[in-house]
């Protein structure tokens, strides 16, 4: 067998200029004529051997022409340099003489590169073109290849059948439809969708009375398309035995619901045949969600309920329901939504459920399996960061051993997070060790991973001479509860230092009607400078308190719950003076008293020591002579329920954080950041408050329980911090 070699150096002699038309960067396409020519050469571009390739020839006869040119043929030739320094010669290797071919100047335009080899080609055109799909598919993809391949497609393909319904599933397509030429089992497809894009199709076929002969039905999943809907595919590609075919879409095509995809492919398998290996990928494919509630149809003995599912925005979702699994057939249970998935059972706190073990106690088919068994049926559990996406359903999957996955639909409204979580606390009993695993694994994140819009004035009402800008000014917070406003207004008018003062009075913008009035009457009665603002998305005194910071421009505050009782009068001038003594970069708090004068807060102080340091109310609960007649000292964190600060800091700081219950932990949160932002807190022992305890839960164990989800959320916030704060 002789070798086929380029020599080193080649005589250059009169050679034939060549069409030809570029493929991309690297490579081009020529078309000439010669005497002889085998099925694969080397080629070397601008006479330089080193810059060489191995192309396949893809040839044919040209009976009318002369010897030296009665074979035409067609190859892949590495592209010449960008700006044509060579001589836009190219050498291939054949036996004996190598061939010498010089580019055109200009190349072609695809389209008419394939009409110009149409028309040399003949009768041998569809022959050539299917060995040119086969070496443009075979090399590496770039759009211009494509394109070729495209249109050499649209030239060569005969019909195939007709799709007739789609459906997306994951990131594939569901699709049905009728063809000829089709075999069951994994096909390459090439995929017309304005380019095109390589894919498989795993397909089984079936037998339709409707079709002509050797026609049948077929159905299966298309992957790996770069398509984003179904509705994107014009054709489909594929070769059948007597070369390319194109499966057409029908025009009036079905196009499905995601959720009843499974049930087509369910369907299909029932009718169709396929490899094993087809249909397995297909039966796994089938078993998704498709709407309903296929936990009730087991014929094992599990069963489940939801009683409660709510989206918490920002957050995700929280889910009450229980799970009947005597014999522990369920190894997993997943939420899902579209692409979003948490597994659950990972996650749940699991609750007893006595009412669930009594309804199946008298089936005669689940009694035995509860004899002994604990009634942890029920479960809580928030999965985070899970929203249902528009358009896709929400649901569970249970994984059951021996009979693959089964689903359970949700339907879960919507709720402000703060109110949803509450009700869990009315279904716990706070002495339980379970209440505290609620709370702590299932509540607390819930509440602290939720987007919570800030309050927000919607409008304000200004009585008398009101001065926004003022350099001191009064701002209240009053909370949904009802306030004794007389009381706390008069004590506010008899005192010299506080009468001249502009005052901010926040309410919640539903309390108007209650409020608004009785504001009025008051300002009016005692000659006070008062700017009523209503407020929207309130849920605490710290809430109204905010906005009414944000709803005025005074250089420095005095806030004030609605749950304080002024003792009296003189204590916003010590606190002023406590606070301009630090030249007012501190917040001056003073010492806060219950009804019967017993310590509610006299200040907030650092115990312990690294990992145990914690901030502690120390002197609560203790009489007031206890703490004897202290000066102003430093504290870790101030009492926000009446305090003196700059509004600058205050806005600086992002005022209170929204992911707490109650306003205890709210307030030590905002001390703890105005402190880190360079505002430490003073105690003003001499300076005493009432601050009215009426509970801001209405049952005392539902406040037990708040308090523990505060601590819990306020320790993952604060610990690390507080670990290492001096003081």
């Amino acid at each position: 067998m002789n070798e086929v070699v380029i020599p080193d150096q080649t005589r250059l002699a009169l050679a034939p200029t060549v069409a030809w038309t570029p493929l991309g960067e690297n490579a081009i396409l020529i078309m000439s004529a010669c005497d002889a020519i085998p099925g694969k050469v080397p080629v070397a571009v601008d006479g330089n051997p080193r810059n060489r390739a191995d192309t396949m020839v893809l040839s044919w006869r040209r009976p009318q022409a002369e010897a030296a040119a009665a074979v035409g043929f067609l190859c892949l030739a590495p592209a010449p340099a960008p700006d044509r320094a060579g001589s836009g010669a190219l050498l291939l290797g054949r036996p004996g003489r190598p061939l010498r071919l010089i580019l055109s100047p200009k190349p072609l335009p695809l389209q008419g590169f394939l009409a110009a080899l149409a028309d040399e080609a003949g009768q041998a055109f569809p022959t050539v073109v299917d060995g040119l799909l086969e070496v443009l598919l075979a090399g590496k993809a770039n759009p211009r290849r494509l394109r070729a391949v495209g249109m050499l497609l649209q030239s060569v393909a005969k019909p195939g059948g007709f799709v007739e319904v789609m459906g997306p599933l994951d990131d594939g397509v569901f699709l049905q439809g009728w063809s000829a030429n089709f075999a069951a089992g994994q096909t390459r497809l090439l995929i017309a969708h304005g380019g095109l894009s390589p894919a498989t199709l795993e397909a089984g076929v079936f037998d339709r009375d409707d079709l002509g002969e050797g026609a049948r039905g077929f159905f299966g999943m298309l992957e790996g398309a770069p398509i984003r809907h179904p509705g994107e595919i014009e054709r489909l590609f594929f070769r059948g035995n007597d070369g390319w075919r194109a499966l057409e879409v029908y025009e009036r095509h079905v196009l499905l619901e995601p959720v009843t995809v499974p049930g087509h492919l369910r369907d299909g398998l029932k009718r169709g045949a396929a490899p094993q290996a087809t249909l397995d990928r297909l039966k796994r494919l089938s078993q998704r969600f498709d709407g309903r509630d296929t936990v009730a149809l087991l014929d094992a003995p599990v069963r489940a309920g939801i009683d409660d599912a709510t989206i918490l925005d920002g957050s995700g979702v929280l889910i009450i329901g229980w799970l009947f699994d005597p014999d522990r057939k369920v190894s997993a249970v997943t939420l899902r939504s579209g692409a979003q998935a948490c597994t659950v059972d990972r996650l749940w706190t699991r609750v007893s459920r006595p009412d669930v073990s009594a309804a199946f106690a008298e089936d005669p088919r689940y009694g035995a399996a509860l004899a002994g068994r604990r009634n942890s049926h029920g479960f809580i559990v928030f999965a985070p960061k899970i929203a249902s996406e528009p358009g896709q359903p929400i649901y569970l999957e249970f994984e059951i051993e021996g009979s693959g996955p089964a689903f359970l639909p949700l339907e879960p409204g919507r709720g402000p997070a703060r109110r949803t979580l509450e009700r869990i606390f009315g279904l716990l009993d706070p002495r339980s060790s379970t209440a505290a695993a609620v709370v702590e694994r299932q509540i607390a994140p819930a509440l602290q991973g939720a987007e919570i819009a800030p309050p927000r004035v919607v409008e304000t009402i200004d009585l008398g001479a009101f001065m926004a800008e003022a350099p001191l000014g009064l701002v209240i917070g009053l909370d949904h509860r009802p306030r004794e406003l007389s009381s706390l207004l008069a004590m506010l008018a008899i005192d010299a230092e506080v009468r001249p003062l502009p005052i901010v009075l926040a309410a919640p913008a539903e309390s108007f009607d209650r409020i608004g009035a009785e504001a009025r009457r008051l300002a009016r009665f005692y000659g006070l400078s008062l700017r009523l603002a209503l407020v929207d998305g309130v849920e605490d005194a710290c809430d109204a308190a905010e906005a009414g910071v944000r709803a005025c421009r005074f250089e420095t505050i005095a806030l004030l719950s609605g749950a304080a009782q002024i003792r009296a009068p003189g204590w916003l001038g010590r606190l002023e003076r406590a606070f301009r003594a630090r030249n007012g970069q501190c917040i001056a708090s003073p010492t806060l008293l219950f009804e019967d004068n017993s310590i509610r807060w006299a200040g907030a102080w650092l115990e312990g020591e690294g990992a145990d340091r914690r901030i502690c109310n120390r002197f609560v609960g203790y009489p007031l002579d206890a703490i004897g007649s202290l000066g102003p000292v430093e504290v870790a964190a101030g009492a926000m329920e009446c305090c003196v600060l700059a509004r600058a800091a205050f806005i600086e700081a992002g005022g209170f954080a929204r992911g707490y219950f109650t306003t205890g932990e709210k307030g030590l949160d905002l001390g703890l950041r105005l402190r880190m932002g360079g505002a430490p807190s003073v105690w003003v022992p001499e300076v005493e408050i009432y601050v009215v305890d009426d509970g801001e839960l209405a049952r005392p164990h539902l406040g037990a329980l708040a308090a523990l989800a505060d601590r819990t959320s306020f320790d993952r916030r604060w610990a690390l911090a507080v670990s290492n704060m001096r003081g």
